[in-house]
């Protein structure tokens, strides 16, 4: 059986004031996986943006080192994919090690939904694991 944790790190970053990024819950969770679920799916993620007016912004994720159990066992970033809406300001992607990942991009405020799926490869060490994700907002 595994069971995964992301911790969420929100980040805004402009060059004006006034633009602002609140993610919750800041922690999520996947169920446990048993050996025949080809997929786990973690409860959705709120993400808002404010931006005054119709600022532009930016919004990406940086998961920080894989996914790692107390035991020391790894699973690849990249098994992490999203689904996001409403779009087109929020798009569906999955995490790549190391490089931010587009999540959405529009102007003014907006919410969107995130959730994230695992895939289970049935090669994974039993364990809990948990892994950071950084959100960074940026605007011109």
């Amino acid at each position: 059986m595994l069971m995964a944790v992301l911790g969420l790190a929100p980040r805004a970053s402009a060059q004006m004031p006034g633009v602002q990024l609140i993610v919750t819950p800041p922690n999520i969770s996947f169920p446990k996986i048993t050996g025949n679920m080809p997929v786990a799916a973690a409860p959705p993620l709120t993400v808002q943006v404010v931006a005054p007016g119709q600022r532009p912004w930016r919004l990406m994720v940086t998961a920080v080192g894989p996914l790692q159990s107390g035991e020391g066992a790894q699973i690849p970033n990249q098994q992490v994919s999203w689904q996001a809406g409403p779009s087109p300001a929020f798009v569906n992607g999955a995490l790549s090690s190391g490089q931010p990942q587009l999540v959405g991009r529009g102007q003014g405020s907006k919410v969107g939904v995130l959730r994230f799926f695992l895939k289970n490869r049935w090669g994974y060490a039993e364990g809990n694991y948990s892994l950071r994700l950084h959100f960074t907002l940026s605007s011109p």
